[in-house]
């Protein structure tokens, strides 16, 4: 658990790069690579000031057999969008091709990340805003116990409006991890690392 963290960060700001072109300021890039006699593609959209997403496709000559999509460029796809595939095994091909990428030098980190950290007696906390190019927009904390620099928790706020909906990663109460988002919050709006939007979305500053 304690070295999944670093993996995860890497992951987190990764953008897939090939001939990379760009249309107002939006960066369109990919590779091809190729398992088991088949051919796939990672194409990866980003917008300067949004998560991008990548997309794994397949085809067969001119036709598309399937396509999966990242939203967060994190390394991990979240559903299938075209085509009959488990989205497990849409995973393990994405997961090989990202590896090949690496290795021909075809995947980086991107150079931002809305993140603040911030600590108290006991933990370490790091809150995210994600804004996704697709338009989802919410906010992650996660919560590493300093004496044993394990992440104990992952929490979620889907609306990125202040009020958590889920636990990702731990064991706990809602409300009890509540306390801490908004103690998170409200320091983070003190000292400027956190604005409240107009339409009432808590969002971290972009570095």
């Amino acid at each position: 658990m304690k070295i999944k963290k670093y993996a995860c960060i890497v992951a987190v700001s990764m953008i897939i790069l090939g001939c990379a072109t760009t249309h107002k300021n939006v960066e369109v890039g990919g590779y091809s690579f190729t398992l088991e006699g088949k051919k796939y593609y990672i194409q990866s959209i980003t917008p300067p000031s949004k998560e991008g997403y990548n997309i794994l496709i397949q085809k067969e000559g001119e036709e598309t057999v399937f396509k999966a999509i990242d939203k967060e460029q994190d390394g991990v796809l979240d559903k299938v969008i075209m085509g009959d595939i488990p989205l497990e095994k849409a995973m393990e091909i994405y997961r090989k091709g990202i590896a090949l990428g690496k290795t021909g030098g075809h995947v980086k980190k991107r150079a931002f990340e809305r993140a603040y950290k911030t600590s108290d007696m006991l933990n370490n906390y790091i809150l995210k805003t994600y804004i996704l190019a697709l338009g989802e927009v919410y906010n992650k904390l996660s919560i590493i116990r300093k004496q044993t620099a394990i992440e104990e928790a992952v929490v979620v706020d889907l609306g990125a409006n202040g009020n958590l909906n889920k636990i990702e990663m731990g064991t706990g109460n809602l409300k009890n991890y509540q306390k801490l988002y908004d103690k998170v919050l409200e320091r983070g709006m003190r000292r400027g690392k956190v604005i409240k939007t107009k339409e009432g979305m808590y969002e971290v500053v972009m570095r």
